[in-house]
């Protein structure tokens, strides 16, 4: 009986392995992943489809003949052993076929109309997010020019969040060699939306395109004056802030390449407290976002470990609020977050009469929150940039215990209160901010300093400079993909 169970589990192994390299080698064929074009799931050919199947059914016969006539087990042993050798070669011979011919697959897919017409590209490559929102977070404003664009993506992980659209197109670029000119003959510009060094790559590989550095979001922190910046065409800026925190921080670039553009996600403030004197009895929402900590120490603001003691004295002020906790979507993977997690819990499991709490899901609209703000807490980041533009108020968190000296260089700080590094004074700090809001009138200079936009239609100003870099007649035209390849 054990003998025959044995076998049992061997023939099952058998046909694990055979489906396991079936879709294997089925998603190593998938010469391009767009959104609405075929998937280009050639099937396997004849010479490497039938060894496999015929295999596959000699194994499963003689090890069925195994079981029944008791042989020996080493005759079912070596034909396990030497299928499923055979099979994984098979799978090798697979994923070389397609690799060797996924640049004329992909050439292919560019003479898809939709695609063949695009004059804008966005390339987005960062492999540490679970999800692409900094490249997501741009759509709408690329939609909104009624352009073709076609989004070029290196993780395949990250395609899943790009719905299907009239308007643009979503390519696999994972399995291109590097420096390999892959843009769609027609492309004019190519926007970036993070300093990846993937990104010199695609630069050096196509000289003859404009190439715009967006970033996803603007901040007084190091990646939002960093020098790789200087290697793009033009920088697109929300205002003179992000524009003078380059020279600030002595990083040499010149005026001609920044453009003004606003924040084009920002919706006008339909509630600000700047044009809105605050209403006694309501009840307010308080939010409170974290950043992450970044790969460096000079960027690290972080206040997650301290998350539960500003959580604390938040639902602790006396004041009837409902507290949302966001945390950047990085953290949760960070090896902290379990320890982080049972600590808010603890913090904010028994609330006073009148105050509600919830964390925020990883996927919520982190603009819809600041809409729905009556106070943001949140550390140095973009966060603190893109509220100010709400015009309502902001604590700032301190989990360094910064110095005067130190918080010159992030002029975003004056706008909104700051902190103490035990978050001790937060009671007092949201009931400024909910009642007299002694910092109205500096927010709105900061504003006007921050964004160029303001006060125009919302998109307007980035329209503007995205129409002037198309208008471009003069641009040298590119070889098509298989020229460039063959040279």
């Amino acid at each position: 009986m054990l003998i025959i169970f044995i076998h049992m589990a061997l023939t099952a192994a058998v046909l694990g392995t055979d489906f396991w390299c079936r879709r294997k080698s089925t998603a190593n064929r998938r010469a391009t992943a767009a959104s609405s074009l075929p998937h280009s799931d050639f099937k396997s050919p004849a010479e490497l489809r039938n060894p496999a199947l015929g295999a596959l059914l000699v194994t499963i016969a003689v090890m069925a003949g195994g079981a029944l006539s008791l042989w020996p087990m080493a005759v079912s042993a070596l034909c396990f052993v030497g299928f499923t050798a055979l099979r994984l070669g098979l799978l090798r011979m697979t994923t070389t076929a397609a690799r060797r011919s996924y640049v004329m697959r992909y050439a292919s897919a560019l003479d898809v109309p939709k695609i063949k017409s695009a004059r804008i590209a966005l390339y987005f490559t960062e492999p540490r997010l679970a999800t692409p929102y900094q490249a997501t977070m741009w759509l709408e404003p690329l939609i909104a020019l009624n352009e073709p664009f076609v989004i070029l993506l290196k993780e395949r992980k990250h395609l899943k969040h790009f719905p299907k659209s009239d308007l643009y197109e979503v390519l696999l670029v994972s399995d291109m060699p590097v420096n390999t000119p892959f843009l769609p003959d027609s492309t004019e510009v190519v926007f970036y939306v993070n300093n990846c060094m993937a990104n010199l790559n695609v630069i050096k590989a196509n000289p003859n395109v404009t190439h715009v550095q967006l970033l996803h979001g603007d901040s007084d922190k190091p990646p939002s004056y960093n020098p790789m910046s200087a290697v793009y065409d033009y920088l697109f800026v929300a205002g003179e802030m992000a524009i003078d925190r380059y020279a600030r921080n002595g990083v040499a670039i010149s005026p001609d390449k920044f453009r003004i553009v606003g924040r084009p996600q920002l919706a006008a403030p339909q509630n600000s407290k700047a044009s809105q004197p605050p209403s006694t009895g309501a009840r307010k929402t308080v939010v409170y976002m974290t950043t992450w900590a970044g790969m460096f120490e000079d960027s690290n603001f972080c206040s997650l470990p301290q998350a539960h003691d500003i959580l604390h004295h938040t639902v602790q002020s006396g004041q009837p609020i409902d507290v949302i906790f966001k945390p950047h979507p990085v953290s949760f993977r960070d090896p902290s977050w379990s320890d982080v997690q049972a600590k808010v819990g603890a913090a904010t499991a028994a609330l006073p009469a009148g105050v509600t709490f919830r964390m925020a899901a990883p996927s919520e609209d982190p603009f819809a929150l600041y809409e729905a703000a009556d106070v943001l807490i949140t550390d140095i980041s973009s966060t603190v940039i893109d509220y100010l533009y709400t015009g309502k108020p902001y604590i700032v968190t301190n989990p360094h215990d910064y110095t005067d000296a130190f918080l010159e260089a992030y002029p975003s700080v004056e706008g909104g209160h700051l902190a103490a590094p035990d978050a001790a004074n937060l009671p007092e700090l949201l009931a400024d901010c909910l009642g007299a809001d002694q910092l109205a009138a500096k927010r709105i200079k900061l504003r006007l300093y921050a964004f160029g936009d303001f006060g125009r239609p919302q998109q307007e100003a980035f329209q503007e400079a995205c129409h002037a870099l198309l208008k471009s007649p003069d641009l040298p035209q590119k070889k098509p993909l298989a020229e460039q390849q063959a040279a």
